[in-house]
Formats: C-alpha cells, structure tokens, sequence
C-alpha cells in the first residue's frame, strides 16, 4: 500500500468529505500555513479521487473552489487590516525570501500576480495579503483571483484525475498512485528547478 492509499481511504471513507476537502484546500491557500503545504501536490492527488472513481469531479472542485476562495479572502481582509506589515514575525526565516518574491511581483506585474501566483507554492499564499495591504481595490482583487482559482483547480484537479485516468486505461495497474505520484514529483522538481533559475534573484526590470 503506497503512501496515498491511506489518504484516499481516510478522505473517502469519512461522512463529510466535501467538508475535510474544503478545509484542506482552505488551509493550503491560507497566509502563514499553507507556506508548509504544497498545493501543487495535494490538488492533483484530491483530483485523482474523481480518477478512481471515488468521489465526483463536479462535486470535489465545488469544495475545493470554496476553500480556496475563503482563504483568499481571509488573507486580503487581514492586509486591509494592516496584517500584512507584521504577519513575517510568525514566518520561519527561510520564508523571508518567499514574501520578498510576492512583493517584488506585485510591484514589477501588479494585477496578473494575483492570477499567476496561484502555481506558485511558496508565494501564492502570501500574494492575497500583500494586495490587501498595497490596498489594491476589493472588486479588482475579487474578480481577479476568482478567475485565477477557477482556472488553476479545473487545471491541477484535472492533471490528477487524467493522470489517473490514463495510467489505469493504458497499463491497467491498481498501483495507479505511484505512477501519480512519480509524475508529481518531476513535475514539482522540473518546476522549482525553472523556478530558481529564472527568478532567483527576483523579477527584473
């Protein structure tokens, strides 16, 4: 039994897990916590449960739309409020940098930070609340994430539903996790690799 398997077997076998993938999705976007949870594994591996036929598309990127949103507008509501001048005091050192990056981005490409930060781990949970406390208007920051969120789940849900859905149509292994979660793994590694090399020393002029 791999390392999804208990995941899928606790989320699927609980009575509430529109609920459980909701706060799961709430968490992974929220300020501070979702620095330590990265989104761009835990999305395809819930997308992969509408792949095993275990829970229903429709219904999984419904919850995760809903966490996603929620978290989003709690992080620009406390940059509105001011939070976003003292929230690093609760960041580990390491994520200086991060916040560093999110801000450089939103000064360098203003609004679009809002609908490309959405892939990026390490700064997509900060980006809400550094618009929020740059006062960006609510209408512009809520229309644009909105599309963002929209966009980006149907897109990393979907990667892990068809990923699954391909490798048990053309291999027919009930081992489909590994294969899932070997395919993340390089994605997530080629990813951060085009990530730091490109952006490592911030966006430029």
């Amino acid at each position: 039994m791999f390392i999804l398997d208990p995941f899928s077997a606790w989320l699927t076998g609980s009575h509430w897990p529109c609920i459980i993938i909701a706060v799961l999705v709430f968490l992974e976007s929220s300020p501070v916590i979702g620095l330590f949870i990265p989104g761009v594994l835990l999305l395809p591996a819930i997308g992969a449960l509408s792949g095993s036929n275990l829970l229903e598309f429709e219904k999984i990127y419904l919850c995760c739309l809903m966490g996603a949103l929620a978290a989003d507008s709690l992080g620009y509501a406390l940059g509105r409020l001011g939070y976003g001048e003292w929230h690093h005091r609760f960041t580990l050192r390491g994520h200086n940098r991060a916040r560093q990056q999110a801000r450089n981005f939103l000064h360098h490409y203003g609004g679009i930070t809002i609908f490309v930060g959405r892939i990026m781990w390490l700064i997509h949970p900060l980006v809400p609340t550094l618009v929020g406390a740059l006062g960006t208007p609510a209408w512009r920051f809520y229309l644009l994430d909105t599309l963002a969120v929209i966009i980006w789940l149907a897109l990393e849900l979907g990667i892990g539903h068809g990923l699954l859905v391909y490798t048990r149509q053309f291999t027919g292994s009930f081992d489909d996790w590994l294969i899932l979660a070997t395919g993340l793994i390089v994605l997530l590694i080629g990813g951060g690799y085009w990530w730091h090399s490109r952006y490592r020393d911030g966006p430029t002029s």
